[in-house]
């Protein structure tokens, strides 16, 4: 008699468990989290999390039933005897049972456990989960059936998992009452709509999943014809095979769409198509850092330097410094070193050393720079600063995380190079030197002191830093906050979720503090970490002990979360032009006062809501500057001559006459195209 297909043991024993899991846990993935989420987000939530538990406890179930096919001897297996396997499958099932609920009490959560324990535990638990679940489909199978064909057509996990979800939406509604304080949510979730997506996602991720199998199938039997072992036992061996041959092809996929995001991000826009002719900053005329190399987001920031005549307005006051900034790009040198070295060349072409401020700025991905804190620093300097950045990437922040290592390097070349140069200023002549920087660029900037705490800075001549939104990655943030090294000093250190925890701080604490982090308590990129997928983080803790914006209410398991708080990450960055807001992944509301604030900086509170108020109107006014100026004919370069010629009909000049000659002779010279810019009925000289 042939052996039963994997696909169809024990009546889809392994398949219907892992459904039974994963129908039970769906209330659960519309529980209120770190931030509101829209329909598809929920979708993409409840998707993810039917594929992820669906396919993790038949993977563990389907495991059970291999040790109990091999414990129900040879004899029984050569017969087939599927009545035999099914009651050694349910054996094995309430050994997991035991089993997982005791390595979870081995190992219990502690206070910044390793990995390695929580891992255990955690499967401790999709043991114990899988063997639960499994019990209650084979024990019903067992019941309502006495022969396998029987068994096959049961559908147990129908009804036993309607049930299941009926009583997780009422605890869940349950938990909610926890949270009744907080302001009503801006989800605007059509529960029935996204369960449907989300099924049709998951049942998309499982045509995936079989397919896998298929496969995995193929190799183990093939494999069991040239070893004298079960195909049953080789499965494991098919699914390694097929996973890499997917791996090899996915990332082949994710290599491809990277080189377009990068060529996108390198490319001219027309917003921005023609250099500054500002000499005091990058990609000028008068600069050695091509215009061109700069990429999208350092020709948006050279070009949006603030000029010092708003400045003076903006201030009431006079006599201000229009300010430097200085931006290299990827493209305007192959390695760090050169493109450190160009840096300095412009440092020192701009005299930025006789400064009294110099920012340096760690991008995000994309090498774009936070104009709200550049542009708070202008102003509040009165222009006698120089800002600097430095592309190390040309990708979305959660594309980029491969590029750390090279902004962390690039951090580390840059901030010795500028340490050397301001050595041998006196004291007093020696520009403060202040270290900026925004998500991945936050991580890259603080991992450029890792093992070196907080004396690094100390010694590399850090001033002060502003870091926001730090990445729950930060490996040098770990070693300052949580550990004991001889090398940090915790009084220079600073965490705040907001600027009114600065100033509840003891005032003579507060003047040791250098170094500062903004981190918001409801911000998914810091809180976002793969170790969600198996250990509770410790800001799921006690209800009552949770900061106020984390709900109480939200509750941790394994997949769900970890799907939940990347949709939160995601979420946290979504910020309307113009309109500040201080939550999230959103900081663009907390920088002008913290940079009052911890560089010691003077201004009254009018000229304060003065630069608010600019800051939000100037975002607004550069943003749909890009959408609208992004067009051929809708450059920046053809507002720029239009506005000339505007200019010479206003002095009486024939513009028409001057604009034809001008392009006439640009378009012969560098094209030897002048027929193209001359006019029809011309006579020929």
């Amino acid at each position: 008699m042939a052996r039963p297909r994997r696909s169809r043991s024990l009546g889809h024993r392994a398949d219907q468990a892992g459904l039974l899991v994963a129908g039970a846990n769906v209330p659960l993935t519309f529980q209120r989290t770190l931030m509101p989420r829209a329909t598809i987000d929920q979708a993409v939530v409840t998707g993810f999390s039917i594929a992820a538990n669906h396919a993790l406890v038949s993977l563990v179930q389907d495991s059970l039933q291999a040790v109990a096919h091999v414990a129900i001897g040879r004899e029984r297996r050569e017969t087939d005897d599927e009545a035999a396997w099914s009651r050694a499958t349910l054996v094995a099932d309430v050994a997991a049972i035991g089993a997982g609920v005791a390595i979870q009490r081995l190992f219990s959560q502690r206070h910044r456990e390793r990995l390695t324990r929580s891992t255990a535990r955690t499967g401790g638990f999709w043991l114990a989960v899988t063997g639960t679940a499994a019990t209650v489909i084979g024990g019903l199978q067992e019941l309502a059936a006495r022969t396998p064909e029987r068994r096959r057509r049961l559908p147990a996990v129908i009804p036993v998992t309607s049930l299941f979800a009926a009583g997780g939406e009422l605890m869940r509604r349950r938990r909610e009452r926890l949270d009744a304080d907080l302001p009503p949510s801006d989800a605007t979730v059509k529960p029935g709509e996204a369960l449907g997506i989300g099924i049709a996602m998951s049942l998309a991720f499982s045509g995936i999943s079989f397919g896998e199998r298929a496969l995995a199938d193929a190799v183990a039997r093939a494999a069991a014809r040239v070893l004298p072992v079960d195909d049953e036992i080789l499965r494991p061996v098919g699914h390694a095979v097929a996973l890499t041959a997917i791996g090899a092809s996915t990332r082949a996929l994710i290599d491809r769409t990277f080189h377009r995001i990068e060529s996108k991000e390198e490319s001219v826009e027309s917003a921005f198509d023609i250099p500054p002719p500002n000499p005091l900053v990058s990609g000028s005329f008068d600069s050695k850092v091509g215009f061109d190399t700069l990429s999208r987001q350092g020709r948006r920031f050279v070009w949006t330097v603030t000029p010092a005549a708003r400045i003076n307005e903006l201030l009431d006051e006079r006599g201000a410094t229009p300010p430097i900034r200085a931006y290299v790009g990827l493209e305007s040198a192959a390695t760090e070193e050169a493109r450190v070295a160009l840096v300095l060349d412009e440092l020192d072409r701009t005299q930025a050393f006789e400064r009294q401020w110099i920012l340096i700025d760690s991008p995000t991905g994309t090498g774009y720079v936070n104009y709200a804190a550049i542009n708070a620093l202008e102003v509040l300097t009165r222009g006698n600063c120089a800002s600097i950045a430095m592309q190390y990437a040309a990708r979305p922040s959660v594309l980029s995380l491969d590029r750390v290592e090279a902004g962390r390097k690039q951090a580390r070349l840059l901030l010795d190079a500028i340490h050397q140069r301001l050595q041998p200023f006196p004291p007093e002549r020696r520009p403060k030197l202040v270290l900026f920087g925004e998500s991945l660029g936050a991580w890259s900037s603080q991992d450029a002191f890792v093992d070196r705490g907080t004396a690094g800075l100390v010694e590399t001549g850090v001033d002060r830093s502003i870091w926001i939104g730090t990445p729950h990655f930060s490996k040098w943030k770990e070693q300052v906050l949580y550990d004991d090294r001889p090398d940090v000093d915790p009084a220079l250190v600073g965490v705040f979720s907001s600027i009114d925890e600065w100033h509840a701080v003891d005032p003579a604490a507060r003047d040791q503090i250098r170094y500062v982090m903004i981190t918001h308590h409801n911000d998914g990129v810091a809180l976002f970490g793969p170790e969600l997928f198996v250990q509770a983080p410790e800001w799921l803790c006690a209800p009552d002990e949770r900061p106020p914006t984390v709900p109480r209410a939200m509750r941790w398991v394994p997949t769900t979360t970890f799907f939940q708080v990347l949709v939160d990450m995601k979420n946290s960055a979504n910020v309307v032009p113009g309109q500040f807001a201080a939550s999230g992944h959103d900081y663009r509301a907390d920088l002008l006062p913290f940079f009052l604030a911890a560089l010691g900086i003077d201004a009254s509170d009018e000229q304060l809501g003065r630069i608010a108020r600019w800051l939000e109107q100037e975002e607004l006014q550069r943003t749909t500057w890009i959408k609208e100026h992004g067009a051929t004919g809708k450059s920046l370069a053809t507002a720029i001559v239009e506005e000339a010629m505007d200019q010479l009909r206003g002095e009486g000049v024939d513009a028409n006459s001057q604009l034809v000659q001008l392009i006439a002779t640009a378009a012969e010279r560098q094209l030897a195209a002048g027929g193209g810019a001359s006019i029809p009925g011309d006579s020929d000289p």
